[in-house]
């Protein structure tokens, strides 16, 4: 599903998340992280995916690709790069 979303740019994608969540959708940090790409909830808020929970792996690898692209294709909100 990563790589479909996020295209050529797919493997770089599963790249990031399994180092941010092990590629658990499940996975939370006690910063307030949540999801596949441990998406901080601030930022989560500024998404076409809002009104869905972050723990919804669809909807958080949609967020992500959408935070991806508005940063220029950057992987700059992420701790782990590809």
């Amino acid at each position: 599903m990563i790589g479909q979303v996020f295209g050529p740019y797919g493997q770089a994608a599963i790249n990031v998340a399994t180092c941010e969540s092990g590629l658990n959708p499940a996975a939370y940090n006690p910063s307030g992280a949540a999801g596949l790409f441990q998406i901080m909830p601030g930022t989560w808020a500024g998404t076409a995916q809002v009104g869905q929970s972050p723990y919804n792996a669809a909807a958080n690898i949609a967020a992500a690709h959408q935070i991806f692209v508005r940063d220029g294709y950057s992987w700059r909100e992420w701790t782990c790069q590809p």
